[in-house]
Parts: structure tokens; C-alpha cells; sequence
């Protein structure tokens, strides 16, 4: 046995002598289109997409038809607001991603969308949508549809994104505003009270909520549920927490407004 182990030793010494180096490991990590587009991955859950151009720019450099690079490329541009570059960082993700790709189709769309290029987003959600029934695509297209006053194909819409993805917050706010708009406010406050599961107290269904009650005359339970919300909406912290942006500060300060007006015009009535 013990020569037999002995006999061993000289093989066990040529494999360690040819494993590579931490250094060389890294430094073939570094060749790899996918390892630099992960890193930037890494930034983009951080926050902080001004880190995560280098990465991209590297993986693009070492393989340009690394679609999901110009994916998240264009998705960094649109948090930066440079919604030019986003565009063109989608435009070159389709022309080398898989057919079935649609998430970049629904990217472009919100991109042109915020651009002012309505026409062309709303294609770019229909194909995203045909691809694969992507449900942000759908959600998208109700928006569109909900905005432009067309309320039964926005209601289809919706009820598509929630069908494949009933988790959505907003989906089911924007069907509950659609159907308000419809004046079919039992199934308004359905789909509100179905947000407020996922989301309790989530102040804009909150307030969309109370409005129906108002509309129906439930004037007690419309001001209970504004109060609620409003005294929430006092403790919250008056610097955005982590995750949260200028935008989210703003969008609370505009229900505390709202929630204020139609507490004034609840008051006026008894």
C-alpha cells in the first residue's frame, strides 16, 4: 500500500503544478464578454449605472454581438435620461438577439414612449407582446390605450398582463382606473382592494380607492381611508430611503395634495 500511495505523489505534483494561478484566472475572466456584463449587472443593482458603462463598453469590445451588453447599455442610458443613446443601444440589441428576445422590443417602446414617439412605442410593445404575450408589454399597451381614451382594448390590455402576471401592482391600478372611468366602480374597488394585498397602503391606490368611495357616497369610508393614508404618508421619512428617488418623493408630495383636496371637498358636503 505504501508504494502504491508513494507512486502517486509525482501525478498529484504535476497536476498542482499546472493549475493556474489566481492571476491567471482572473485574467481570463477578463477576456469574457459575459463576466464584464455580469459586473456591470452588479452596478446596476446598486444604483450606481456610471460604473457599469466601463464593464459594458468591454464586453461590447469583446464581442459585439453581445446582445444582452446593449440590453442593459440602453437601460443605463434611460436611467441616466439620455433616452437617444438608450434608443440606439436597443436598436443595436435586436439587430443581434434571439427572435424570441422580447424584452428589448418592450425597453425601446418605454424609451420611444418617453422620447414623445408614441406611434412607434406602441409597435414596439405589439411586437414584444407577439413575441412571447410579455406582460409589461401588455400593461404598456393599456397605458397607451387608457391614456388615449380607447377603454375597452385597454381593458383587454390590462386583464392580459395580469392573466400572465397577476403580482402587478399597477396592473391591477390601471384596471381598476379603466373601469372607474367606466363608472363600474364595484369592480374598480375589486381590483384597487387586490392592489392594496400586494401592496398595503400603497398611497396612489389608496387615494384612487377613497375616490370611488367619494363618488358613491360612501363619504365616511373615503375620508377614513384618506386619513389612514395621509397620516402614513406624514411618517414616512422626508429623505427618500434607499431605493427611492426624487421621483418617488415627488409622486407622495402630489397625493398629499390630492388627498388634501378631496378631504376639503369631503368636508364640504356634510
Amino acid at each position: 500500500m505504501r508504494k502504491m500511495i508513494l507512486a502517486l505523489l509525482p501525478i498529484a505534483v504535476l497536476f498542482a503544478a499546472c493549475a493556474p494561478t489566481p492571476a491567471q484566472v482572473q485574467a481570463q475572466k477578463e477576456k469574457d464578454p459575459q463576466y464584464q456584463y455580469e459586473r456591470a449587472v452588479v452596478c446596476m443593482q446598486y444604483g450606481i449605472p456610471d460604473e457599469a458603462f466601463p464593464y459594458l463598453d468591454r464586453a461590447l469590445a469583446l464581442d459585439p454581438r453581445h446582445y444582452l451588453s446593449y440590453n442593459l447599455l440602453g437601460l443605463a442610458h434611460m436611467i441616466k435620461g439620455q433616452l437617444p443613446e438608450a434608443i440606439k443601444a436597443f436598436r443595436a440589441c435586436i439587430n443581434c438577439a434571439p427572435s424570441n428576445f422580447s424584452e428589448v422590443y418592450n425597453n425601446l417602446g418605454t424609451a420611444l414612449q418617453e422620447s414623445g414617439q408614441a406611434g412607434e412605442a406602441e409597435a414596439a410593445f405589439r411586437k414584444a407582446f407577439e413575441i412571447d404575450q410579455n406582460y409589461n408589454a401588455s400593461y404598456n399597451l393599456a397605458k397607451i390605450y387608457y391614456e388615449q381614451g380607447k377603454l375597452p382594448p385597454a381593458l383587454d390590455a390590462v386583464r392580459s398582463s395580469i392573466s400572465k402576471y397577476d403580482r402587478s401592482l399597477l396592473a391591477w391600478n390601471l384596471e381598476g382606473l379603466i373601469l372607474q372611468t367606466q363608472e363600474r366602480y364595484d369592480d374598480a374597488v375589486a381590483c384597487y382592494q387586490q392592489a392594496l394585498k400586494i401592496a398595503p397602503g400603497e398611497p396612489n391606490v389608496s387615494y384612487n380607492l377613497a375616490s370611488v368611495y367619494y363618488r358613491t357616497g360612501q363619504l365616511d369610508k373615503a375620508r377614513d381611508l384618506l386619513e389612514k393614508t395621509k397620516t402614513a404618508l406624514d411618517k414616512a421619512p422626508t429623505v427618500p430611503a434607499q431605493g427611492q428617488g426624487q421621483g418617488q418623493a415627488q409622486s407622495n408630495e402630489e397625493v398629499r395634495k390630492r388627498i388634501a383636496d378631496l378631504l376639503k371637498r369631503i368636508a364640504e358636503k356634510r
